[in-house]
């Protein structure tokens, strides 16, 4: 048992959302003087994880998924404890509060977290110039979602005129199609309104790659419908965002409603990710989303046929040496196929 287990329970007992902004603090004071703390966690660069997605070369295929830093504020401090990458926002035309508080809930013995944050986030604007100050040390996803209260054709629109305004802001743009947390989003994955938007992100010319989040609670077969009409409009797909699913969950706070994320999700995001695999061989790259805690989850993940891994509950259940211990975990295994 490390430190950050042995001192979890004390860090648990905190609300979710203060616990999330005394880290952040933290972070923040490392973001633009990035190698104490990568010293302080033993952390090292290794050229056998460097993988290129979409003419992006990443360090490593292990990132942050969106929500952990949704402003933009300290993901340098994440590359600094091993993220090959940071997905920063959500992030919305202007900025919103999001949903009332409280909003975070943990499931301990599920593994998992609820949260209803509802995109709060200080709008694309001052997100876009944040980013754009410092220098990145670590490659950045931005994800972009639309505005509360829109009907679909305002969130088309709104999403076409964002993409457009931080197309150069970040070394991949994603769509946000499937927060579970704001009325409407979901309506952005149906077939027709998904080409549609897509055929007028295309018609802006580019050359910032551009991927789709798709929801966990989408069966295969809908998901691959889809996939078939809108696969060449986009350069890869995020396998997935949180559940509405509360199925064999056994934390007290199971009631809450939100999107659901942690363990729970692992073999949804595993089993649409191997058929979009197996349907689209490696024509879509995939960064796969879900329950990822363990250096076998992500090889498990990458193995089903995902070219990029994402954490964000496994980071929050195991602590700021998680990425590392993924990281040396994978070089490890590679070296030893290597000498064999």
């Amino acid at each position: 048992m490390d430190w950050y287990h042995a001192v979890r329970p004390l860090i648990f007992a905190v609300d979710p959302e203060v616990d999330h902004h005394i880290v952040a603090d933290g972070l923040k004071v490392f973001n633009h003087h990035t190698k104490p703390l990568q010293k302080m966690f033993w952390v090292k660069n290794r050229t056998t994880l460097k993988t290129t997605v979409k003419g992006v070369d990443f360090s490593s295929p292990v990132g942050i998924a969106a929500g952990f830093d949704k402003n933009g504020q300290f993901f340098n401090s994440l590359g600094a404890l091993g993220a090959g990458f940071v997905e920063v926002g959500s992030v919305t035309k202007q900025a919103q509060n999001g949903n009332p508080k409280k909003r975070i809930f943990r499931l301990p013995e599920d593994s998992a977290i609820i949260n209803r944050m509802g995109l709060n986030n200080d709008g694309i604007e001052e997100v876009v110039k944040r980013i754009k100050q410092v220098d990145h040390k670590t490659k950045i996803g931005l994800s972009i979602a639309p505005s509360h209260g829109l009907d679909t054709s305002q969130m088309v629109s709104e999403l076409v005129d964002d993409v457009r305004f931080a197309s150069d802001a970040a070394d991949y743009l994603a769509l946000n199609l499937s927060c579970p947390n704001q009325a409407g989003v979901l309506s952005l994955q149906e077939p027709q309104i998904l080409t549609d938007l897509l055929q007028e992100i295309k018609a802006l010319n580019l050359s910032t790659p551009i991927f789709c989040k798709f929801s966990s609670d989408l069966l295969k077969e809908e998901l691959l419908d889809t996939l078939e009409r809108t696969h060449s409009l986009m350069d890869g797909i995020i396998l997935a965002n949180t559940s509405r699913s509360r199925d064999q969950l056994v934390s007290k706070n199971k009631i809450e409603k939100g999107g659901l994320s942690g363990k729970p999700l692992f073999e949804k995001s595993l089993r649409l990710t191997k058929a979009v695999r197996t349907k689209f061989s490696d024509q879509l790259p995939i960064i796969f989303s879900g329950g990822v805690f363990t250096a076998t989850d992500a090889q498990t993940a990458i193995d089903a046929g995902a070219s990029l891994v994402q954490v964000y509950t496994g980071f929050i259940y195991n602590g700021p040496s998680q990425l590392e211990t993924i990281n040396r975990q994978l070089s490890e295994n590679r070296l030893l196929k290597f000498i064999k």
